[in-house]
């Protein structure tokens, strides 16, 4: 299931972990009898994976979609290639689905797109084939924000929050459904997320979005493609089992984070790998969910969602 999100407001680039947190807290609300099923389930056999949200264009009534950047080990001698063309491929941070379809299939590499990037579109981070019809762009803002003495409404505490500004650009993210049953329910989570908006500072107006759900053969290519290797499109917290199988010829790259409850507590510290992330790929299912925080506990989403991928010789 694909969801396209229009913002109507500020709004959040929202990972895999984020947006599973968000679902969970949505489904705990509406089906509180089933949260700790579906819980439960994630232990050992995932229901469902859910990807990184993406940005994506309507170009002639028709979606152009962007996944990230592929993270390579490019063994291939590109000392020849000059400095400005490298330059323009670092700036990009997604590329169009059908630049995405062709490095997965082996057609094409890294090292093709970088030596041609001059026949190809960059706007701002994101790298397409075609050049769109629309025009399009997103900024990220940083508002200073306070909070208000109510005894004297005197100004206190002033801080600072951001958000994305989305002009002519929509969002997107992927659900695949191993247990058909979950779908009302992630479903009727979406549209609760809807009404209440998502994200921190819900209350001044920031995450608001209309959505669409749509189902695309892109997903079943996608989970379907076969490949020595996987590209995960949300944030991945490998298993123990996991960890044992990721060589040398593997290529990711690694952030954290460290959450904070409601309540204040300042959650432990978790790593994973990021969107793009290449790895051998021999099972179904990759990752695993995390229980953090003490008095508030908390669960932390760590699933691949695995592209299969030929690497480019």
């Amino acid at each position: 299931m694909l969801v396209y999100l229009k913002p109507l407001s500020l709004f959040p680039f929202v990972h895999s972990d984020t947006l599973f947190g968000a679902i969970c807290s949505a489904v705990s609300e509406l089906f509180p009898d089933k949260i700790d099923e579906m819980i439960e389930d994630f232990k050992s056999n995932p229901p469902f994976i859910v990807s990184s949200m993406f940005p994506c264009v309507k170009d002639k009534d028709e979606y152009v979609r962007f996944y990230p950047k592929i993270i390579t080990t490019n063994n291939h001698d590109m000392s020849d290639i000059n400095a400005i063309s490298l330059k323009k491929y670092k700036q990009v941070n997604y590329i169009s689905e059908e630049i995405f379809l062709e490095i997965i299939s082996g057609s094409l590499s890294e090292e093709e797109i970088i030596r041609n990037i001059d026949n190809y579109h960059i706007y701002g981070d994101l790298l397409t084939k075609n050049e769109t019809s629309e025009s399009f762009k997103y900024n990220e803002l940083i508002i200073p924000r306070n909070t208000v003495n109510r005894m004297d409404n005197s100004s206190e505490s002033i801080f600072y929050t951001n958000g994305y500004q989305f002009k002519g650009m929509n969002l997107y993210f992927i659900v695949h459904f191993y247990d058909e049953t979950y779908r009302p329910i992630i479903e009727s989570a979406i549209k609760f997320l809807k009404d209440r908006g998502f994200g921190k500072d819900i209350s001044v107006g920031k995450g608001q979005f209309d959505y669409k759900l749509c189902d695309d053969v892109i997903e079943k290519t996608l989970l379907e493609n076969s490949g020595s290797y996987f590209i995960t499109l949300s944030r991945y917290t490998p298993t123990t089992s996991n960890i044992k199988h990721i060589k040398n010829y593997s290529a990711y790259e690694i952030s954290s984070k460290r959450g904070r409850s409601i309540q204040g507590e300042i959650r432990k510290q978790l790593r994973f790998f990021t969107e793009g992330s290449t790895f051998p790929n021999y099972e179904k299912y990759y990752g695993r969910i995390i229980h953090s925080g003490i008095h508030t506990p908390a669960v932390e989403y760590g699933y691949a969602f695995p592209v299969g991928y030929n690497k480019c010789d």
